[in-house]
């Protein structure tokens, strides 16, 4: 078991991105049947189906690609925490799994909306913000500066 298969426990560190993934997964999933078999080309563009479309072809080629990339970050992480990896890397690898998942739950709402006209409602998080999850590795990375420990920060 990893952490693209193990149960979400809240409380965990890689809970949030775990459920982001599984979210992103899922709402491409119905976002895709939805195109394949309701959705209209746009009158435009001179396409019979909108499967046909260059521009959802390749927005569908994008999402998968953040989602494959979250999900490497994601075991990435999960190895680090297994193996008793260096702290300062372990956090940083969690901030990253955070942003990659969060990254792509959200560009695949936003194509959801955009491919479909709906949104399905998904809870965010006031109480994570992601914008310090990038300041802590931008600060390591940059500045050599160590964040807090893992349990403290993610």
């Amino acid at each position: 078991m990893n952490a693209l298969t193990q149960p979400i426990v809240a409380g965990q560190p890689l809970a949030k991105p775990q459920h982001d993934l599984h979210n992103a997964r899922t709402l491409l999933d119905a976002t895709l049947r939805f195109v394949r078999q309701q959705a209209q080309p746009w009158a435009g563009s001179g396409f019979a189906k909108a499967t046909d479309d260059p521009y959802v072809i390749s927005r569908f080629g994008d999402l998968q690609i953040r989602i494959e990339v979250a999900a490497a970050l994601l075991q990435r992480a999960e190895e680090f925490l297994n193996n008793g990896q260096e702290d300062t890397e372990t956090t940083i690898a969690i901030a990253e799994s955070h942003l990659a998942s969060a990254d792509a739950l959200n560009a695949v709402s936003n194509a959801e909306f955009e491919l479909t006209g709906q949104r399905t409602p998904l809870s965010g998080s006031v109480t994570d913000p992601l914008r310090w999850k990038l300041h802590l590795i931008g600060n390591f990375r940059l500045n050599g500066i160590h964040p807090p420990s893992v349990r403290s920060v993610v």
